[in-house]
């Protein structure tokens, strides 16, 4: 760590697990903020229904499959219906694949399959980073809920409810990150506040 508190993410390991047969790269120097490989060891890889309100999301599949759900750009999703949505799997020749703003998207991959997944985001910024990290220091999806929307809180991550109502899904993330967390004694390992430009 530098000197006045300051977090220096270059100082940090630039690989991660994330779980049994998964790792996350953190890419310098690159067109890309993130490599997710998948071994075959991995159980099934899933991240629930969500949307970024200020970063689009771009991703492109470098080695074998992965199944997406993404809602209509800007459309109010409703979990129990897939009307407004498409599900399919995603391969090395589909190239980058943009997901805009306030697109609600979830990810898939059957245990077993080896996968190489890059992502980056506009704007490219650290965000991404530090919204990773500290949803891996806290313990991943086994988080407690309340260190999870304090991370969504401060990492412009938004969880999709059954009512795909906005208003609700910021409320919660914000009463329950903002608020409740940190009066509960949940505190972000990596505050973006803190970080050494680059």
């Amino acid at each position: 760590m530098a000197t006045n508190d300051t977090i220096d993410l270059w100082d940090e390991p630039e690989t991660i697990d994330i779980g049994k047969g998964l790792t996350m790269t953190f890419l310098r120097n690159s067109d890309y903020l993130t490599r997710v490989v998948m071994t075959a060891e991995h159980d099934d890889f899933q991240v629930p229904l969500h949307y970024h309100e200020t970063h689009d999301e771009i991703f492109r599949v470098v080695k074998g499959r992965v199944r997406y759900t993404l809602g209509e750009p800007g459309a109010k999703f409703k979990a129990w219906s897939r009307l407004r949505a498409t599900t399919r799997f995603y391969t090395p020749e589909d190239g980058e694949i943009v997901i805009p703003r306030g697109t609600a998207h979830a990810v898939f991959v059957e245990a077993g399959e080896e996968v190489i997944v890059e992502e980056k985001t506009t704007p490219m910024d650290e965000g991404k980073e530090v919204f990773f990290r500290n949803f891996f220091a806290a313990g991943g999806a086994t988080a407690n809920p309340f260190a999870i929307m304090q991370i969504f809180y401060h990492g412009d991550g938004y969880p999709v409810l059954p009512a795909g109502l906005r208003f609700l899904e910021k409320g919660l993330v914000t009463i329950l990150g903002n608020y409740l967390a940190p009066l509960f004694g949940y505190k972000l390992k990596y505050d973006a506040k803190k970080l050494k430009k680059h």
